[in-house]
């Protein structure tokens, strides 16, 4: 009797820390777990035959939906490329579970589940709560034990499964992430691990390895031996010696994205570097002086510079339009460059137009930069005009040191608005600005009315005459010529005030009169970088309004607005509250008179990850631990 009281007062203690796979862990909402649940379709022996006659591709194509995270192919890091709507590790359990069914099922699995391989360091999902609590019971009678570092336990087990059968499994691994805290400190297991994956694309690297830190030499050395396929690599300051190696050709030739972090090397070195690249398509070049025009410029006795996809400028003041133009004079470079990213560099906004319009295959443009004036408008201005582009993040802010209330980005966005509205940027479809009114000046409504008596230096004018005497009003449009209703045509924002504005309707002049919008047009806006984007529809019938296809389910109603990099840079292209995951989850639209729109109730929710634009209409399979619970994340 006593034996067998034990084991009761065993169980009773089982459920009370909640055991997953116990009838009172609460997987789903009617309190049972997924054995105890009955099959909406039961199998039978029909079932099974046809299960057993299944080509390996059909199956191969299930196991991915079962683990979408097994072909993750991207260049970014293990927190970059995480996924929201599920627990990776338990759809990995999953996976390795179908490995164990049977032989035709192991290879297919097998092929799958070490594709791409990455070592998460917790469950996101109640079942991390279990396991925490399983990992401090040392000895019956020890329950407080310091746990494991499980991370690192993971990867010990993971480089003994690879080196036990480095030919059929290591040669399989293609891309191989870990955790920042897990390849900053288990160097050594690392390196062990690497060494047999001949074959290795992308793999996360510790920060010192970029930096030539004499720490990190044996692994740099491991790396550099073992894995000559590499397409991405990163060099941050102090890596110049390492860099310049590269043009010898005999370290990873088959680079296709390069990322340059403070850099300062010789512009006649750096292009021999690039030019034994042959696969480079994207460059990012971040907080570096010595990167400036004379890299774009041509010389019989160096290199060309590569013709890139995407290239990306963060924080180099050398750069300017002249030499953006020199480089894009090639007619393989115009044709090859397809996201353009200028943050904080010495390309200035009247100069921009000279860049967009010989980058004709353009589909993204970044850019972002301070100013302490007004636009400058001079004979050679112009307005912007791209047939390609299609995406253009336009943020521009003021110095700190200027006053709040003077105004000079307004007419920044002024200039960008009569680029629209003359049709200069016609496959435009989303704009990224830093204005909270800049959907009005498209749309054609007048700005908000003074709140001031003294704000136009004249006496208080009523409700019903400040609307149509506002000296900011928006474009003139040809039907609107006269009457009192009639919107007026825009003064140049920085002539004196009541001087004339000289040549407006000459074809040299960026803020003359315009048209109307002749296309849909989606704007996200907001006033400071610090708030959260909001949406809004403008488009030439509807003034203001929300895009009932944005939440549609049908075929090609899910694509992208944001501007995404299929090289790993997409945390530069996104910007300011986008670079997060899950940082919005709604929108805001306006309804023209100062409010919101209501957004209509009966839209469905946003597809989950496993489940593409142009894939399969069904969603993913449930984990065998049940249903996750959507109120959990990673910090509960």
């Amino acid at each position: 009797m006593g034996i067998f009281s034990f084991r009761r007062n065993k169980d009773k203690k089982k459920d009370a820390i909640g055991v997953p796979w116990g009838p009172s862990y609460p997987n789903g909402e009617d309190g049972l777990d997924a054995k105890s649940r009955a099959p909406l379709f039961p199998p039978t022996r029909f079932s099974a035959r046809l299960i057993a006659e299944l080509p390996s591709t059909v199956l191969e194509r299930i196991f991915v939906a079962v683990c979408p995270q097994a072909q993750d192919e991207s260049y970014e890091t293990c927190e970059q490329s995480a996924l929201e709507d599920g627990c990776m590790l338990c759809d990995l359990r999953d996976l390795a579970h179908c490995v164990q069914v049977c032989k035709q099922w192991r290879a297919a699995a097998r092929k799958v589940l070490y594709h791409s391989i990455r070592i998460d360091p917790v469950h996101y999902c109640a079942r991390e709560a279990y396991l925490a609590e399983l990992r401090k019971r040392r000895t019956k009678f020890d329950r407080n034990g310091e746990p494991e570092d499980t991370p690192s336990a993971r990867l010990k087990l993971l480089c003994r499964t690879l080196r036990d059968d480095p030919t059929r499994l290591g040669a399989r691994v293609r891309y191989f992430k870990t955790p920042y805290m897990l390849r900053e400190a288990a160097q050594a297991d690392l390196a062990r691990t690497i060494a047999v994956l001949p074959n290795l694309l992308y793999v996360d690297l510790p920060e010192g390895l970029f930096s030539d830190d004499s720490a990190y030499a044996t692994l740099r050395l491991e790396v550099e031996a073992r894995c000559p396929k590499l397409l991405k690599m990163t060099y941050r300051g102090g890596a110049e010696r390492s860099l310049a190696k590269l043009a010898q050709g005999t370290i990873w030739r088959h680079l296709e994205v390069l990322e340059l972090i403070k850099i300062n090397m010789d512009p006649n070195v750096l292009r021999h570097v690039l030019a034994a690249l042959p696969n480079l398509h994207a460059l990012k070049v971040t907080d570096s002086r010595a990167f400036s025009d004379d890299v774009f410029v041509y010389n019989e006795m160096l290199p060309p510079f590569p013709a890139l996809e995407q290239l990306v400028l963060t924080k180099t003041p050398n750069v300017t339009a002249a030499g953006l133009v020199d480089y894009l004079s090639y007619p393989e470079t115009r044709a090859a460059l397809t996201v353009l990213a200028l943050n904080k560099t010495g390309v200035e906004i009247p100069t921009l137009h000279e860049v967009v319009s010989l980058a004709t295959s353009l589909k993204s443009l970044i850019v972002q930069c301070r100013v302490d004036g007004p636009f400058k408008s001079g004979p050679q201005t112009q307005r912007l005009a791209s047939r390609s582009l299609e995406t253009l993040r336009y943020e521009i802010s003021s110095d700190p040191q200027a006053s709040p209330y003077s105004g000079i980005t307004q007419t920044y966005y002024t200039y960008l608005a009569s680029s629209i509205l003359a049709n200069g940027l016609t496959n435009l479809r989303a704009v990224y600005v830093l204005d909270a009114e800049f959907a009005d000046q498209l749309s054609g409504l007048p700005p908000p009315p003074p709140r001031a008596s003294f704000a136009q230096h004249g006496r208080p004018s009523s409700s019903g005459s400040g609307l149509s005497k506002s000296p900011h009003g928006n474009f003139l449009a040809p039907n609107m010529t006269g009457g009192n209703g009639g919107l007026q045509p825009p003064m140049r924002p920085f002539a004196p005030s009541g001087a004339p504005a000289s040549n407006r309707f000459s074809s040299n002049n960026p803020f003359a009169g315009t048209g109307s919008l002749t296309h849909t047009l989606e704007v996200f806006a907001k006033k400071d970088e610090a708030m959260n984007w909001s949406f809004v529809k403008v488009s030439p019938t509807a003034q203001l309004g929300p895009a009932p296809s944005r939440y549609s389910m049908v075929p090609g109603a899910l694509q992208s607005e944001r501007p995404i990099s299929s090289y790993g840079l997409g945390a530069d292209m996104l910007g300011n509250g986008w670079n997060t995951a899950g940082a919005r989850r709604s929108v805001m639209v306006g309804n023209g008179i100062g409010g919101f729109t209501a957004l209509p109730q009966d839209a469905p929710p946003p597809m989950p990850s496993g489940l593409q634009a142009g894939g399969d209409s069904w969603p993913r399979p449930v984990s065998s631990a049940g249903e996750k619970r959507g109120d959990r994340d990673m910090w509960r």
